[in-house]
């Protein structure tokens, strides 16, 4: 054994008792059924993740009437239950009282063309809605770089990322990383928790007490152990892998 693998020994020895106790307390704590409770109890950005996917189907719903299955191969958005089994609602601005329509509105199923407003509407508060768009994983990197004073170089460097995937997450604001590049990013930038997950919030991600692998980062994080090569001799001894490729 070098000098190196020593000193990260030891360093790993000494914190492998405090993980351990912190890992047991955020599954447990005082309660026995806390585990259960820990999965089942929703975290605030899990509620406001569920919010906007209620909000995102109902705008779904809304635009149905023009959609073409034939269009679209990802059968993947789609849950099992909803394909084979239940129709989507119909339409908002297709529930006009049959009074309301002509005889060729009735046999179409289209609103009259004085109801049209209402469609209009419709699409003033979808485009309210997504004025709402926070900023992408690409654009809050990019800002926290930036404002850290920190050059590309240096954090792709100490997040040990290819500089191709870099140059890719920088010149596609749309690109979603997946969750180990995100949270390698955040160790780069030496962020503190709360950053960290804003930054992890706008790829999808989040950091949960259910998980072991979570855990240890937010341990390492909120103990200000950055550096990528030792998190990953802390992930593998505890067999969670590492964040590397």
């Amino acid at each position: 054994m070098n000098k190196l693998e020593a000193i990260l020994h030891k360093r790993l020895e000494k914190i492998r008792g405090e993980l351990n106790s912190y890992i047991k307390k955020s599954y447990c704590g005082d309660d026995p059924h806390a585990v259960l409770a820990s999965i089942v109890e929703k975290t605030p950005e899990q509620e406001k993740a569920d919010d906007m996917q209620v909000k995102y189907l109902h705008c779904m719903r809304i635009c149905d009437a023009g959609f073409n299955d034939a269009d679209h191969d990802d059968k993947e958005a789609f849950l099992p239950d909803e394909v084979e089994d239940k129709a989507l609602p119909e339409p908002v601005f297709d529930q006009i009282p049959k009074s309301q329509k002509t005889a060729k509105d009735a046999v179409s199923g289209k609103p009259e063309i004085n109801d049209s407003h209402r469609i209009y509407g419709k699409r003033q508060e979808l485009d309210k809605f997504l004025e709402q768009k926070e900023e992408s994983f690409s654009t809050m990197l990019l800002r926290m770089i930036d404002e850290k004073g920190l050059k590309d170089t240096e954090v792709y460097k100490r997040a040990n990322i290819d500089r191709r995937l870099f140059s890719k997450i920088r010149g596609d604001e749309k690109y979603v990383p997946s969750k180990k590049t995100a949270i390698a990013f955040c160790l780069a930038l030496q962020l503190e928790m709360e950053e960290a997950k804003k930054l992890l919030e706008t790829a999808g991600y989040t950091l949960s007490a259910s998980s072991r692998f979570d855990l240890i980062i937010m341990y390492l994080i909120e103990n200000y152990e950055y550096n990528i090569h030792f998190v990953n001799i802390v992930l593998d001894d505890y067999g969670e892998g590492t964040l590397s490729r």
